[in-house]
């Protein structure tokens, strides 16, 4: 074997190495997460929050994160475009991740439907308790949904929800977001913050009964 395969052997060896000692360890490195987070880390009933690998604090002074633009009573069946806002002092990252559910059962399920029209964002799905969620989260696949090197913020991602059907009651948006330090890592330099919103539906228009005498009375000459 001349020196070049040698050395190309020995170093695919090493990249095997710590390859399989990273996954035996359960080190997730935080580039796999500026893609897109994993599901279920909304701090929405039965789900996790991303201060399970970010360590750097929970809902900190010095920054905040809002769900803008919830209706206060939605009508069923109309879109809205929604629009998640996390900034804090001295950070340089971004991401999030949100999910509507209905409240009114003991097993929160999804409300309504997600659609994303930018680049910066992207859905996916889990199941909770059994009962399937779609998630929207920041995305880098195409841009750089995280914002990187945007100091302070603050940060915005704006979506589109398609509000439910009639008589399905209050709707609760879960969302949580990561105002990372950019150092490619996850862990202490990383300030996680979570935040709900909720919107009741519209009560229905009366609809005033009429006759085909009443109608008719309208348009009769005096």
């Amino acid at each position: 074997m001349n020196r070049f395969w040698l050395v190309t052997a020995v170093l695919a060896l090493c990249a095997l190495v710590i390859g399989g000692a990273l996954a035996f360890s359960g080190a997730r490195p935080a580039t796999a997460f500026s893609l897109r987070p994993p599901e279920s880390r909304t701090n929405a009933p039965g789900e996790g929050l991303c201060t399970e690998c970010h360590t750097g604090g929970f809902n900190l002074a010095g920054g905040s994160l809002e769900i803008q633009n919830v209706p206060t009573n939605y009508t069923p069946g109309q879109v809205y475009p929604i629009t998640v806002q996390l900034q804090r002092t001295g950070q340089q990252r971004w991401g999030f991740e949100l999910v509507p559910l209905f409240d009114s059962s003991g097993v929160s399920v999804m409300a309504g439907q997600l659609a994303t029209p930018s680049v910066f964002t992207t859905l996916q799905g889990g199941a909770v308790s059994g009962k399937l969620r779609i998630y929207v989260s920041h995305y880098s696949g195409i841009e750089d949904g995280t914002f990187a090197g945007t100091v302070n913020g603050p940060v915005s991602w704006t979506f589109n929800w398609t509000a439910p059907s009639a008589g399905k009651g209050a709707v609760t948006f879960y969302c949580a977001g990561n105002a990372a330090n950019g150092n490619g890592s996850s862990g202490a330099g990383d300030v996680i913050y979570a935040t709900t919103k909720t919107s009741a539906e519209a009560p229905a228009t009366a609809v005033a009964n009429t006759t085909w005498g009443k109608i008719k009375a309208l348009y009769r000459s005096p």
